[in-house]
Protein backbone atom coordinates (compact mmCIF):
# COMPACT_ATOMS: atom_id res chain seq x y z
CA UNK A 1 0.00 0.00 0.00
CA UNK A 2 2.85 2.59 0.53
CA UNK A 3 4.57 2.22 -2.69
CA UNK A 4 1.88 2.39 -4.51
CA UNK A 5 0.99 5.83 -3.23
CA UNK A 6 5.04 6.83 -2.95
CA UNK A 7 3.92 8.82 -6.50
CA UNK A 8 1.37 11.10 -4.13
CA UNK A 9 4.68 13.26 -2.86
CA UNK A 10 6.25 10.04 -0.55
CA UNK A 11 8.93 7.92 -1.06
CA UNK A 12 11.37 10.28 0.97
CA UNK A 13 10.70 8.51 4.42
CA UNK A 14 8.49 5.64 5.18
CA UNK A 15 7.24 3.92 8.66
CA UNK A 16 5.21 1.53 9.66
CA UNK A 17 4.19 0.94 13.15
CA UNK A 18 1.95 -2.25 14.42
CA UNK A 19 0.59 -2.87 17.84
CA UNK A 20 0.83 -6.63 19.16
CA UNK A 21 0.14 -8.07 22.87
CA UNK A 22 -0.57 -4.46 24.06
CA UNK A 23 3.10 -3.19 22.69
CA UNK A 24 3.75 -0.97 19.71
CA UNK A 25 6.50 -1.64 17.42
CA UNK A 26 7.63 0.91 14.84
CA UNK A 27 10.22 0.97 12.22
CA UNK A 28 11.25 4.31 10.16
CA UNK A 29 13.66 5.55 7.73
CA UNK A 30 15.32 8.18 5.31
CA UNK A 31 14.45 7.08 1.66
CA UNK A 32 11.74 4.84 -0.21
CA UNK A 33 9.74 1.67 0.71
CA UNK A 34 12.44 0.11 -1.17
CA UNK A 35 14.79 1.73 0.85
CA UNK A 36 12.85 0.51 4.07
CA UNK A 37 12.96 -3.31 3.22
CA UNK A 38 16.38 -3.17 2.21
CA UNK A 39 17.74 -1.71 5.22
CA UNK A 40 14.92 -3.67 7.66
CA UNK A 41 13.79 -7.00 5.94
CA UNK A 42 12.51 -7.86 9.49
CA UNK A 43 10.10 -5.02 9.04
CA UNK A 44 7.97 -8.14 7.30
CA UNK A 45 7.54 -9.47 10.53
CA UNK A 46 6.12 -7.45 12.77
CA UNK A 47 3.74 -9.19 14.99
CA UNK A 48 0.41 -7.97 14.70
CA UNK A 49 -2.21 -7.49 12.54
CA UNK A 50 -3.45 -4.12 13.15
CA UNK A 51 -1.13 -0.91 12.07
CA UNK A 52 -0.25 2.47 10.54
CA UNK A 53 2.13 3.61 7.85
CA UNK A 54 3.41 6.41 6.67
CA UNK A 55 5.67 7.54 3.16
CA UNK A 56 6.13 11.71 3.24
CA UNK A 57 7.33 14.51 1.87
CA UNK A 58 11.48 15.19 1.60
CA UNK A 59 12.46 17.09 5.00
CA UNK A 60 15.39 17.27 7.90
CA UNK A 61 17.87 14.35 6.94
CA UNK A 62 17.33 12.10 9.84
CA UNK A 63 15.22 9.00 10.53
CA UNK A 64 13.94 10.73 13.56
CA UNK A 65 11.87 12.94 11.49
CA UNK A 66 10.03 9.94 9.57
CA UNK A 67 6.57 9.45 10.41
CA UNK A 68 4.92 7.62 12.57
CA UNK A 69 6.01 9.29 15.97
CA UNK A 70 5.81 8.05 19.69
CA UNK A 71 3.93 10.00 21.95
CA UNK A 72 6.36 10.89 24.93
CA UNK A 73 5.69 8.12 26.88
CA UNK A 74 5.60 5.91 23.76
CA UNK A 75 2.43 4.55 24.89
CA UNK A 76 1.03 6.31 21.37
CA UNK A 77 2.06 6.19 17.30
CA UNK A 78 0.95 8.81 15.24
CA UNK A 79 0.73 9.67 11.96
CA UNK A 80 -0.60 12.36 9.73
CA UNK A 81 -0.77 14.33 6.08
CA UNK A 82 -0.70 17.70 5.47
CA UNK A 83 0.35 21.06 7.18
CA UNK A 84 -0.98 23.93 8.03
CA UNK A 85 -2.87 25.35 5.33
CA UNK A 86 -5.94 28.01 6.70
CA UNK A 87 -4.67 27.55 10.02
CA UNK A 88 -0.74 28.90 9.55
CA UNK A 89 -0.99 31.48 12.44
CA UNK A 90 -1.49 28.46 14.69
CA UNK A 91 0.98 28.99 17.89
CA UNK A 92 3.00 25.59 18.92
CA UNK A 93 5.22 27.78 21.62
CA UNK A 94 3.25 27.31 24.87
CA UNK A 95 2.66 23.49 24.12
CA UNK A 96 6.49 22.90 23.24
CA UNK A 97 7.51 24.95 26.78
CA UNK A 98 4.48 22.79 28.63
CA UNK A 99 6.80 19.66 27.99
CA UNK A 100 10.15 21.21 28.16
CA UNK A 101 9.36 23.04 31.50
CA UNK A 102 8.04 19.31 32.52
CA UNK A 103 11.63 17.72 31.32
CA UNK A 104 10.51 16.12 28.24
CA UNK A 105 12.35 16.94 25.24
CA UNK A 106 11.15 15.95 21.78
CA UNK A 107 13.10 13.32 19.54
CA UNK A 108 13.23 15.51 16.23
CA UNK A 109 14.23 18.68 17.94
CA UNK A 110 17.75 20.26 16.58
CA UNK A 111 18.92 23.35 15.30
CA UNK A 112 17.61 24.20 11.84
CA UNK A 113 17.06 27.08 10.38
CA UNK A 114 13.19 25.51 8.48
CA UNK A 115 10.34 28.02 7.05
CA UNK A 116 7.85 25.01 6.95
CA UNK A 117 8.18 23.68 10.99
CA UNK A 118 7.49 25.23 14.29
CA UNK A 119 11.03 27.46 15.12
CA UNK A 120 10.52 27.61 18.90
CA UNK A 121 12.22 31.01 21.05
CA UNK A 122 15.34 28.95 21.57
CA UNK A 123 15.97 28.24 17.80
CA UNK A 124 14.94 24.75 17.94
CA UNK A 125 13.27 23.43 15.11
CA UNK A 126 10.31 20.57 15.92
CA UNK A 127 8.68 18.68 13.67
CA UNK A 128 4.72 19.39 14.26
CA UNK A 129 3.56 15.86 14.26
CA UNK A 130 5.85 14.64 16.87
CA UNK A 131 4.32 17.63 19.05
CA UNK A 132 0.63 16.82 18.11
CA UNK A 133 2.11 13.05 19.16
CA UNK A 134 2.91 14.36 22.34
CA UNK A 135 -0.17 16.27 22.89
CA UNK A 136 -2.68 12.87 21.69
CA UNK A 137 -0.59 11.14 24.37
CA UNK A 138 -0.57 13.46 26.76
CA UNK A 139 -4.56 13.22 26.59
CA UNK A 140 -5.17 9.86 26.23
CA UNK A 141 -3.74 9.22 29.43
CA UNK A 142 -6.30 11.28 31.32
CA UNK A 143 -8.37 8.31 30.26
CA UNK A 144 -9.76 9.98 27.47
CA UNK A 145 -10.42 7.59 24.21
CA UNK A 146 -7.59 8.13 21.76
CA UNK A 147 -10.31 9.00 19.13
CA UNK A 148 -11.63 12.05 21.27
CA UNK A 149 -8.02 12.43 22.42
CA UNK A 150 -6.97 13.20 18.56
CA UNK A 151 -10.23 15.96 18.22
CA UNK A 152 -9.17 17.78 21.59
CA UNK A 153 -5.21 17.76 20.02
CA UNK A 154 -7.06 18.89 16.24
CA UNK A 155 -8.88 21.57 18.03
CA UNK A 156 -5.55 22.75 20.30
CA UNK A 157 -3.39 23.09 17.35
CA UNK A 158 -5.13 22.86 14.21
CA UNK A 159 -4.12 22.13 10.75
CA UNK A 160 -5.34 20.92 7.13
CA UNK A 161 -4.67 16.99 8.17
CA UNK A 162 -5.63 13.59 8.29
CA UNK A 163 -4.09 11.34 10.83
CA UNK A 164 -3.76 8.00 12.21
CA UNK A 165 -2.74 6.72 16.05
CA UNK A 166 -2.38 3.54 17.66
CA UNK A 167 -2.32 3.19 21.49
CA UNK A 168 -1.01 0.14 23.55
CA UNK A 169 -4.81 0.26 25.71
CA UNK A 170 -6.60 0.25 22.42
CA UNK A 171 -5.13 -2.77 20.67
CA UNK A 172 -7.74 -3.76 18.15
CA UNK A 173 -8.22 -0.40 16.83
CA UNK A 174 -6.91 2.08 15.09
CA UNK A 175 -8.20 5.84 15.64
CA UNK A 176 -8.29 8.88 12.89
CA UNK A 177 -9.40 12.71 12.36
CA UNK A 178 -9.15 13.97 8.96
CA UNK A 179 -9.85 17.54 8.90
CA UNK A 180 -9.80 18.09 5.14
CA UNK A 181 -6.52 16.01 3.52
CA UNK A 182 -7.37 12.69 1.86
CA UNK A 183 -8.60 9.50 3.59
CA UNK A 184 -10.58 6.89 2.19
CA UNK A 185 -11.55 3.22 3.99
CA UNK A 186 -12.38 0.16 2.63
CA UNK A 187 -13.81 -3.21 3.75
CA UNK A 188 -12.98 -6.94 2.71
CA UNK A 189 -14.26 -10.29 4.48
CA UNK A 190 -10.81 -9.89 6.84
CA UNK A 191 -11.78 -6.11 8.05
CA UNK A 192 -11.19 -2.19 7.37
CA UNK A 193 -8.57 -0.22 5.80
CA UNK A 194 -7.61 3.30 5.22
CA UNK A 195 -5.35 5.12 3.35
CA UNK A 196 -4.69 8.33 1.65
CA UNK A 197 -5.79 7.45 -2.07
CA UNK A 198 -7.91 4.63 -3.07
CA UNK A 199 -5.07 3.51 -5.74
CA UNK A 200 -4.17 1.42 -2.77
CA UNK A 201 -6.94 0.27 -1.63
CA UNK A 202 -7.93 -1.07 -5.22
CA UNK A 203 -4.94 -3.30 -5.16
CA UNK A 204 -6.41 -4.93 -1.93
CA UNK A 205 -9.36 -5.74 -4.22
CA UNK A 206 -11.80 -4.75 -1.06
CA UNK A 207 -15.87 -5.09 -1.23
CA UNK A 208 -15.91 -1.15 -0.21
CA UNK A 209 -14.41 1.72 -1.08
CA UNK A 210 -15.40 5.13 0.27
CA UNK A 211 -14.26 8.92 1.58
CA UNK A 212 -13.93 9.31 4.72
CA UNK A 213 -16.16 12.49 5.64
CA UNK A 214 -13.92 15.66 6.32
CA UNK A 215 -14.36 17.12 9.81
CA UNK A 216 -14.29 13.87 11.20
CA UNK A 217 -13.22 11.74 13.90
CA UNK A 218 -13.34 7.99 13.28
CA UNK A 219 -11.90 4.79 14.72
CA UNK A 220 -11.93 0.94 12.99
CA UNK A 221 -11.50 -2.05 14.17
CA UNK A 222 -11.26 -5.35 12.29
CA UNK A 223 -14.99 -5.48 12.92
CA UNK A 224 -16.57 -2.35 12.72
CA UNK A 225 -16.36 1.67 11.90
CA UNK A 226 -17.49 4.74 14.05
CA UNK A 227 -17.30 8.14 12.49
CA UNK A 228 -18.19 11.32 14.72
CA UNK A 229 -18.42 15.15 13.37
CA UNK A 230 -15.82 17.52 14.29
CA UNK A 231 -18.38 20.00 14.27
CA UNK A 232 -16.73 22.82 15.58
CA UNK A 233 -14.51 22.68 11.97
CA UNK A 234 -18.04 22.67 10.03
CA UNK A 235 -18.13 26.37 9.59
CA UNK A 236 -14.71 26.45 7.43
CA UNK A 237 -16.13 24.12 4.85
CA UNK A 238 -17.89 25.19 1.48
CA UNK A 239 -21.80 23.49 1.86
CA UNK A 240 -20.86 21.66 -1.50
CA UNK A 241 -17.88 21.36 -4.10
CA UNK A 242 -17.16 23.75 -7.14
CA UNK A 243 -16.93 20.44 -9.08
CA UNK A 244 -18.00 21.77 -12.49
CA UNK A 245 -15.56 24.81 -12.35
CA UNK A 246 -12.62 21.66 -11.07
CA UNK A 247 -13.68 19.36 -13.73
CA UNK A 248 -13.58 22.53 -16.16
CA UNK A 249 -9.83 23.01 -14.94
CA UNK A 250 -8.71 19.48 -15.48
CA UNK A 251 -10.18 18.90 -18.53
CA UNK A 252 -8.31 21.92 -19.76
CA UNK A 253 -5.10 20.58 -18.80
CA UNK A 254 -5.94 17.46 -20.38
CA UNK A 255 -6.72 18.69 -23.89
CA UNK A 256 -3.01 19.58 -24.91
CA UNK A 257 -1.89 16.06 -24.74
CA UNK A 258 0.93 16.77 -22.21
CA UNK A 259 2.09 14.76 -18.86
CA UNK A 260 1.07 16.66 -15.75
CA UNK A 261 2.40 15.56 -12.39
CA UNK A 262 -0.48 14.67 -9.65
CA UNK A 263 0.24 17.82 -7.40
CA UNK A 264 -0.33 20.07 -10.61
CA UNK A 265 -4.24 18.45 -10.55
CA UNK A 266 -4.16 19.39 -6.86
CA UNK A 267 -3.02 23.09 -7.53
CA UNK A 268 -5.80 22.90 -9.87
CA UNK A 269 -8.70 21.90 -8.08
CA UNK A 270 -7.61 24.77 -4.86
CA UNK A 271 -7.17 27.55 -7.62
CA UNK A 272 -11.26 26.94 -7.73
CA UNK A 273 -11.87 27.60 -4.16
CA UNK A 274 -12.80 30.54 -2.32
CA UNK A 275 -10.82 32.35 0.05
CA UNK A 276 -11.30 32.06 3.45
CA UNK A 277 -12.99 28.25 2.96
CA UNK A 278 -10.62 24.85 3.22
CA UNK A 279 -10.52 23.18 0.49
CA UNK A 280 -10.55 19.02 0.21
CA UNK A 281 -9.09 20.14 -3.81
CA UNK A 282 -6.66 16.71 -3.23
CA UNK A 283 -9.08 14.28 -2.59
CA UNK A 284 -11.29 15.34 -5.44
CA UNK A 285 -8.26 15.31 -7.70
CA UNK A 286 -7.16 11.69 -6.26
CA UNK A 287 -10.62 10.51 -7.58
CA UNK A 288 -10.82 12.51 -10.64
CA UNK A 289 -7.58 10.57 -11.61
CA UNK A 290 -8.96 7.24 -10.59
CA UNK A 291 -11.79 7.37 -12.86
CA UNK A 292 -9.94 8.36 -15.65
CA UNK A 293 -7.04 5.56 -15.16
CA UNK A 294 -10.23 3.27 -15.09
CA UNK A 295 -12.15 4.32 -18.09
CA UNK A 296 -8.69 3.83 -19.66
CA UNK A 297 -8.31 7.69 -20.61
CA UNK A 298 -4.99 7.82 -18.78
CA UNK A 299 -2.39 6.34 -17.46
CA UNK A 300 0.39 6.84 -14.44
CA UNK A 301 3.65 6.20 -14.21
CA UNK A 302 5.93 7.05 -11.90
CA UNK A 303 9.02 9.86 -12.29
CA UNK A 304 11.72 9.26 -9.37
CA UNK A 305 13.10 11.56 -7.49
CA UNK A 306 15.97 12.11 -5.15
CA UNK A 307 14.66 11.04 -1.58
CA UNK A 308 15.57 12.91 1.91
CA UNK A 309 19.16 11.85 2.37
CA UNK A 310 20.00 11.10 -1.13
Amino acid sequence: MLQSQEYLGGGHYNGIATIHEGKIHMIKVIGSTADLLRRHPEVLDLPGTVGIAHSRTPGVDADEWAHPFFSADKKVAYCANGGAGYFKDTEYQTTYDEFKNAGINFRTERQEDNAVYPVMKDGNCVHFSEIMAYVVGKLHSTALPLREAMHQAALRLPSEIAALALAEDEPDTVSAIRINQPLMWGRDQSGFYLATSAFALENEKLNWINRVPHACSMTMSKDDIVFSSMDEFMPYFMDHEPLTAIFAEFDKMLADGSDYEVDKFCKAALRCWPQGKIAVANMIAYEYLREKMHSGTMECFDVPTPGSGA
